[in-house]
């Protein structure tokens, strides 16, 4: 069995380096040497796919990170609008108070002029009386 030690070998994949292993030395029995060899070409594997998961799992991270940013954002606008809310309750609560104030100031002023009318038409209607009779 044929054993790499150059660093070409460890980036080839694991069951492309077994089948050159064993093409070469097909009849051999494998010692324990290539049995460590094979285990450290696995190990290399496992640790690059696991640097590979660390890298994706940062970059997860520093998404996650910003969506919290935004959520933040999102918070203080909700915020906002909370607040901008209140003094538009506030505004209409004022308008209506005022409206309620001017629609019986309106009522008030049309029955002072109605009883005016009244008395007006009936001092018309007494004095062409005394006139005409």
């Amino acid at each position: 069995m044929q054993t790499f030690t150059s660093g070409s070998a460890v980036e080839n994949e694991p069951e492309q380096n077994l089948t050159d292993d064993f093409e070469h030395w097909p009849n051999e029995p494998a010692t324990r040497n290539d049995l460590r060899i094979l285990a450290t070409r696995i190990d290399r594997r496992f640790a690059k796919i696991d640097s590979r998961f660390t890298k994706v799992d940062s970059r997860f991270d520093r998404v996650d990170a910003q969506f919290d940013k935004v959520d933040a954002r999102f918070d203080k606008i909700d915020a906002q609008f909370n607040k901008i809310d209140a003094q538009f309750a506030m505004v209409d609560a004022r308008f209506t108070a005022q409206k309620s104030e001017l629609q019986n100031a309106i009522r008030r002023d049309m029955y002072g002029f109605a009883a005016f009318l009244i008395f007006a038409t009936t001092a018309v209607i007494g004095a062409i009386k005394t006139f005409i009779i």
